[in-house]
């Protein structure tokens, strides 16, 4: 019993070093300068993919429900890339309700270069990820799913 009392205080100094080191590199990164296409938030960086891969469907309520953010934080984000010419924005003869969105040239190059930083992260993470066994990576992904529920219910407050 001590023991795993013992390991599970070390399991939690962990989490806490991680989630400190986390905040202060998204400090650092709350704004990403990329190439001379500006300044991006990683919200608009994801739009800017989202547009990339589903230029047909890319409105409003599609980002997001694709990146699990209300809508009028997608609006925000829009706002900018549209702003900044980075998007455009059209109705479609069968739905003029809805506003979708396409990339201009410069968001083409920024969703591209987002991509390419998007795929190093995935190897980097491979890599971490190969170090473990099977049945290791399975305690980490439950562990991983369980937090995203809590962190999900309207009482997590961490």
């Amino acid at each position: 019993m001590a023991v795993e009392v013992t390991q599970k205080e070390e399991v939690l100094k962990a989490i806490e070093l991680f989630i400190l080191q986390r905040d202060k590199r998204s400090k650092d990164r709350a704004s990403w300068t990329i190439c001379q296409e500006g300044s991006w938030t990683l919200t608009q960086l994801h739009i800017v993919s989202l547009i990339r891969r589903y230029p047909s469907v890319s409105n409003n309520a599609f980002l997001s429900k694709e990146l699990g953010l209300s809508k009028p934080a997608i609006t925000k984000a829009v706002g900018l890339l549209l702003k900044k010419g980075m998007i455009d924005s059209a109705k479609k003869e069968d739905d003029q309700k809805a506003i979708y969105y396409c990339l201009t040239e410069a968001g083409e190059r920024l969703a591209h270069i987002h991509d390419e930083l998007h795929l190093k992260a995935s190897e980097r993470y491979s890599q971490l990820l190969s170090s473990f066994s099977g049945d290791e990576l399975g305690v980490i992904l439950r562990f991983i799913s369980e937090w995203t529920k809590q962190m999900e219910e309207e009482n997590w407050n961490v």
